[in-house]
This record gives structure tokens, C-alpha cells and sequence, in this order.
């Protein structure tokens, strides 16, 4: 077995940190960040530094939607159109302002997860649009030519005056028309009628975002097998035919049969930030223990393409003392 060139990436992980006692302490990640020799990629968010690291230049706007259909419907894979995500979402107005505050059905069961997405369908079948729901929050929209404008990504949005967040183009008229229809079908939607009346959130809205055409494989593949969880990286995985893996399934790995070059695109459960980070640091440690063994070479990104190099030769910085994370980071201590 070669050395293994092993990239880790840990998207928003500033953020994650903020959600555990500002107390908590993690050596192995602590070492990595303190030890490491600096690496830095241009990438505006974690979405633009996976096209990098599979070895992929795009410009504007990224093709999120076309890789969440290859994800979630490998088997019929449709290269042709232009597709567009339509997330369902929960839209709250103030007296002046509309903003999105939520994303996903949260505590919405299935059979109310369906009735949604069949009056989301009824209004898009009005206008000869197919809804494709492979995945119960991962909706798209295929369409037969590009749209000239962006929408403004679901993460960006989350929080935005809806005002602010709609696209200013002539074009975005129809789109706004859509989602106005969209929004009155879903207040009358009987499933949503029911929850008003019990106090608890709704599905009012969807959210048109990542816009584009399926991308072309990268001329040369720069991985060779991918551990995640993440709708973006497994789909980029799939056009450049890396091998893919169930993100736990790292845990216990010792990469020997996954090539020269992995990823792990570490994506985290939302609602167990602190088990989440145990698990994480127990992997850190082990592929701490695998470079000084000269078995593999590990840079470790935080998602903003700010990241470490970490190989055995790190070690022997030991003048370079560790210190808590959310230090290290800039991150924000919770409370």
C-alpha cells in the first residue's frame, strides 16, 4: 500500500463549534490545526472548494440542482436539461418584511410530507413543470432551456427579507408568479390548515436555487474515492466515477483498497453537534496516528478553503502549541 493523500473537509466548522459548551476541548483536531503547515484555496463557499478539489473549474453560479439529480436518481441520469431546485420552505411575515426561516419538514410526518409535495406538484403541472421528489427535501425542476439569472442560494437566503433575496431581472417575473401561485395553493393545503390551527410551522413556500446544466467530468481525476454524506460531492463523485462511500463508514476504514487520493466531506447531522464533533475527533485521531506512521498525508479543510497540511513530518512542531478551536478559528463561543 502507497501513501495516501486523505483531504478532510469540514463544512462550516466555525459554526458547528459554536453549538457545544465553550469549554469543550478536542486535542486531535487542536494538533491538526496547530501543527499543520498552511494551505489556502480561493473558493467562496465549501461548494466552490469541492469543484476544486475534484479538479473542476466553474464560473458563476454552481450547478447544485443538476448534481442533487445524479445523486438522489443515479439510475436515470438526465443531462440535457437545465435544472433547478425547489426546496420546500418556511416563510414568515412581519408587518413590513416576509423573511424564510426554515428550510426542510422538521416535524412533519410522511404522509404530510406527501400532501405537500402533491399540492407543490398541482401548481407546477399547471405550468407543464414535472416536480422530481426523489428525495423527501431535495426537490428539482427540469427544465428545457437556462434561465439568465440566479437565484440567490438557499443558505444565503435563509434569514433574508424575501424582497432582497428574489432576483431583480424581467425574467424573474414568471418565477415570482410561480412561487406567489405556489404560496396561495399551499396556505389552503389542508395538511397546512391543520397545523395553523395546532400552532406549529408550516410549509408556505418553496425555494427556487442552484440553477444549471449537468458539468462535464473534470479532464483529469484528481480522486479516487469519496466518504460523505453531502448531496454535492457525492454527485461530483458519481460524473468523475469515483469510488463512493457512506460517510460513518470512515470511521473504521484504513483506506488501503480506495486509491491514492479520498475524500472525506464530513457533512453533520444538524441537531447532535456534540456527538457529531466526538465522532469526528476520534477519526482526526486516528488519521493523526496513520501520518506519523508514514501511512497517509492529511490536509484538513473548514470549509471556507482555509486548511492544514498535516504529515509526519508535523509532529515534530511541537513549539506550535495547540489551543482551543473556537480560538483557533474565530469561532463564536455558545453560551
Amino acid at each position: 500500500m502507497g501513501v495516501v493523500h486523505l483531504t478532510l473537509l469540514i463544512e462550516d466548522l466555525p459554526r458547528i463549534l459554536a453549538a457545544v459548551p465553550g469549554d469543550m476541548r478536542y486535542p486531535a483536531l487542536e494538533r491538526a490545526w496547530a501543527r499543520g503547515g498552511k494551505r489556502q484555496v480561493e473558493a467562496r463557499n465549501a461548494n466552490h472548494l469541492r469543484f476544486d478539489l475534484f479538479g473542476m473549474r466553474t464560473e458563476g453560479a454552481l450547478p447544485v440542482a443538476a448534481l442533487t439529480h445524479v445523486n438522489d436518481r443515479p439510475d436515470r441520469r438526465q443531462s440535457d436539461y437545465y435544472w433547478l431546485r425547489a426546496d420546500p420552505v418556511t416563510l414568515w411575515a412581519d408587518m413590513a418584511r416576509v423573511f424564510m426561516t426554515q428550510h426542510g419538514f422538521a416535524d412533519f410526518d410522511p404522509f404530510e410530507r406527501h400532501e405537500i409535495e402533491l399540492c407543490v406538484r398541482g401548481v407546477l403541472q399547471e405550468e407543464g413543470i414535472e416536480l422530481h421528489a426523489d428525495h423527501p427535501e431535495r426537490w428539482c425542476i427540469a427544465l428545457g432551456r437556462p434561465i439568465e439569472f440566479g437565484f440567490t442560494p438557499l443558505d444565503e437566503a435563509l434569514g433574508m427579507d424575501i424582497a432582497d433575496a428574489l432576483p431583480d431581472h424581467p425574467q424573474a417575473r414568471y418565477w415570482r408568479r410561480i412561487l406567489n401561485e405556489t404560496q396561495v395553493a399551499l396556505h389552503h393545503c389542508p395538511v397546512n390548515t391543520r397545523r395553523r390551527a395546532l400552532g406549529k410551522h408550516e410549509i408556505n413556500s418553496v425555494w427556487f436555487w442552484g440553477g444549471g446544466f449537468m458539468p462535464d467530468a473534470a479532464e483529469h481525476h484528481l480522486l479516487d474515492a469519496v466518504y460523505t454524506e453531502n448531496a454535492v460531492s457525492r454527485g461530483l463523485a458519481i460524473i468523475n466515477d469515483c469510488r463512493t462511500r457512506a460517510q460513518l463508514d470512515a470511521l473504521q476504514s484504513d483506506f488501503a483498497n480506495d486509491g491514492r487520493s479520498v475524500l472525506i466531506d464530513w457533512a453533520f447531522a444538524p441537531t447532535d453537534a456534540e456527538n457529531e464533533l466526538a465522532l469526528l475527533e476520534g477519526l482526526v485521531g486516528r488519521l493523526l496516528n496513520m501520518a506519523h506512521r508514514g501511512m497517509l498525508r492529511l490536509t484538513l479543510y473548514n470549509g471556507s478553503g482555509e486548511g492544514r497540511y498535516y504529515d509526519k513530518t508535523a509532529r515534530r512542531r511541537f513549539w506550535r502549541r495547540r489551543m482551543p478551536l473556537t480560538q483557533a478559528l474565530g469561532a463564536p463561543v455558545a453560551e
